[in-house]
């Protein structure tokens, strides 16, 4: 597999906790500092991946230019 593609929007219900046996629903989905996608749940804030994709990363941008340039 080559390339990979994530549809997530929010309303979108996703399994969380340590066995990933719970139901929550996404409320918003954000940016990290880091410029990687953060799910807002009912439960709390979630990375969407564990690991950071470095192509998505913003190098020495501030958070507020990263949110600027996401909302583009």
């Amino acid at each position: 597999m080559k390339k990979y593609t994530v549809e997530i929007k929010v309303g979108d219900e996703i399994q969380v906790g340590r066995f990933r046996n719970v139901s929550t629903k996404i409320k918003s989905i954000k940016f990290d500092e880091h410029g990687q996608p953060v799910l807002v749940t009912s439960k709390g804030e979630k990375k969407l991946f564990t690991c950071r994709l470095q192509k998505l990363d913003p190098g020495s941008l501030t958070p507020k230019q990263i949110m600027e340039r996401k909302k583009k």
